[in-house]
């Protein structure tokens, strides 16, 4: 079964228009379910534990190992500009089908290292959007 291809459209800074990157590449491990809880968990002198959650954040992490040298970098270094300020983005898991779920970026900072000659690495952190 072939893997299948994302892509992610946004809204540049400063423009009326949809960008869309497609990805060139699969990324690789990704979990199904990612998922964190801000929650606080308090046990009384009795044993009686109390349970009080302010919200279940669910995540994204995509691991793209090679992203080739020219459009293909340069098509991310452009998104990440706009990710990195806030811009919320369509993460579509399959490019050919409609299924989408809105996210933000929740890294601060990011760097395509060096993987080989022409080939560059990252890995990224989405948070989903409420």
């Amino acid at each position: 079964m072939a893997s299948s291809v994302p892509k992610i459209t946004y809204t540049p800074i400063g423009s009326g228009s949809v960008s869309t990157l497609v990805f060139q590449r699969p990324p690789r491990l990704v979990a199904a379910y990612n998922r964190a809880a801000a929650r606080h968990d308090n046990v009384s002198t009795a044993g009686a534990k109390e349970t009080v959650v302010e919200r279940v954040d669910e995540f994204l992490e995509l691991t793209l190992e090679r992203v080739s040298q020219g459009s293909d970098v340069d098509t991310w270094d452009a998104f990440m500009q706009n990710a990195l300020q806030g811009v919320e983005f369509n993460y579509f898991p399959d490019q050919n089908q409609p299924d989408f779920a809105t996210f933000t970026l929740e890294d601060t900072d990011w760097r395509a290292d060096y993987r080989s000659a022409g080939q560059f690495t990252f890995r990224v952190r989405f948070r989903k959007a409420v």
